[in-house]
């Protein structure tokens, strides 16, 4: 038996992309320099080029799609009517998509040791194809296809199954069909971007820098069950879960697609750098930033389709605290170095090798803790546990227990916990690395490449992240780690 969606995973689309920009430099002083300048985007809406795409019309009594480059609308479980036209792109291009620029250089003492620097900016990224490149799987293009074989027969045989008929040009329209669906027109996802940065010459190659980056998202996509049910008016009187859903001729899980999602960024560095001079160049880096948003990539579906508010928090990338460390030594050894510079044999071991190094230390990813099941009986994604404590206190950290498992209880039926997103982190990560270089002239064109890199040097164990889901086996417990020390060594010939 075989069965499955008769439907192309990957449709032909096309989409155009035009851009206009103007620019300018003004030097208003010996002292300060300004740039600004405009860009103007237009961006077309993709467009399949058989025109299966779809629109899920949530504001039509029980929902239709609307069918692209058509005026058909499909009703389920099978019907083809008549709707409004539906252009091939099924929503009109964003035309006001413009994006200023500015920024400025300052020397607030006249001379070259310190510098001031800031900028401003909007800019624009194209509608989602993540999403986009779902739509074509939706009826009447993605039917359901059901083959039965006897095992025992031959090729031969009446019932066979072959090449020929393994793959029908059509099939049977699903019960509850799955829909794939923008939920209304999207601007362009746009970010607004900012930083101010001192830098501060303190030796002849030494540079100090002390920076602030923001930035802000608006129109930004995120994901969401779009066939959720509402909550039970009486929870102890739960209801059949189909009842409660919006749309209850359409299957439960519709994947739809918002786009006036928000996302912020906002963080401080220092930043202290020796440019390469006798042998050595040194850089060290610190972060201190914050990122939050309603969701961070494309698998992670918000808390519910009736409040995408709910789900506003740390991103998963968040990284409060980082680190680096990283440095270059020449080693002072060798033809035309400080030490054995005349050919011999501890010239020849010893001389003209490279060494490299990066050490970084990064607090912990985030992460929340998870319902068990479906709580509130709606069928929403990414549910949370109810908060009941603190989970920072009030127990011995370990890997066997991560936070203060106590700390969380499983909602009561037929509610969302009231946990955030992403409230707790995990382990911190650090790593040094290791590398070595040295270049040997075996004739003038001829050169030979030694090098062998250490990654993990230490060997630390870098722990995952905990089991975060209530009345699991590893609920609270880190069962995964990072890669442990790997050394790779190499030889290469250039000529």
């Amino acid at each position: 038996t075989a069965s499955g969606e008769s439907t192309s995973l990957s449709g032909n689309f096309n989409s155009f992309s035009f851009a206009l920009y103007a620019q300018d430099d003004w030097k208003v002083s010996s002292r300060l320099t300004l740039n600004y300048g405009l860009r103007y985007e237009l961006n077309t809406r993709y467009e399949e080029v058989q025109n299966r795409q779809s629109y899920f019309d949530r504001s039509y009594p029980g929902g239709r799609l609307l069918l692209a480059g058509t005026d058909q609308a499909f009703i389920a479980p099978d019907s083809l009517l008549t709707g409004p036209a539906t252009p091939r792109g099924l929503f009109p291009a964003n035309k006001r998509a413009f994006g200023p620029r500015i920024g400025f250089a300052y020397r607030p003492f006249g001379d070259n040791r310190t510098a001031i620097r800031a900028g401003y900016g909007i800019f624009y990224s194209m509608v989602d194809g993540q999403a986009i490149r779902q739509l074509e799987r939706n009826p009447p293009h993605g039917q359901i296809i059901s083959l039965t074989a006897d095992p025992n027969e031959n090729s031969s045989a009446p019932g066979a199954l072959t090449v020929t008929n393994l793959f029908p040009a059509s099939g049977a329209p699903a019960s509850l069909p799955t829909v794939y669906t923008d939920i209304g027109a999207r601007d362009d996802p746009s970010i607004q971007q900012w930083n101010l940065t001192v830098q501060r010459q303190v030796l002849s190659d030494t540079l100090l820098e002390l920076g602030y980056l923001g930035s802000k998202g608006i129109h930004i996509p995120y994901y969401s069950n779009g066939n959720q049910a509402t909550l039970d008016v009486n929870p102890a009187n739960p209801t059949p879960i189909l009842s409660r859903r919006l749309f209850p001729l359409w299957g439960s899980g519709m994947r739809t697609t918002g786009g006036d999602g928000i996302s912020s960024y906002n963080a401080g560095y220092v930043k202290l750098e020796k440019r390469f001079s006798a042998g050595l160049s040194l850089l060290t880096h610190y972060t201190y930033g914050k990122s939050l948003d309603f969701s961070s990539q494309v698998n992670e579906t918000i808390r519910t389709i009736f409040d995408p508010r709910l789900s506003k928090g740390r991103s998963l990338y968040d990284i409060r605290n980082r680190v680096i460390f990283s440095g270059t030594y020449d080693l002072p050894v060798g033809s035309g170095k400080r030490y054995f510079s005349s050919k011999g044999v501890v010239s020849g071991i010893l001389g003209n090798w490279q060494i490299n190094s990066i050490v970084s230390l990064q607090s912990g990813f985030p992460y929340y803790v998870s319902a068990s099941g479906d709580a509130c009986n709606c069928g929403a994604g990414s549910q949370t546990a109810d908060q009941v404590g603190n989970p920072l206190t009030g127990f011995t950290q370990s890997r066997l227990e991560w936070f203060n498992t106590a700390a969380f209880a499983q909602p009561p039926a037929g509610r969302y916990g009231t946990s955030g997103r992403n409230i707790l982190s995990g382990p911190w990560q650090d790593s040094v690395s290791l590398s070595l270089f040295r270049i040997v002239r075996l004739r003038e064109t001829v050169r030979l490449q030694i090098r062998g890199e250490f990654y993990n040097l230490l060997n630390r164990v870098n722990f995952g992240l905990p089991g975060s889901t209530l009345a699991t086996p590893t609920y609270g417990v880190i069962t995964s780690a990072g890669d442990a020390r790997v050394i790779q060594v190499a030889l290469r010939l250039a000529f």
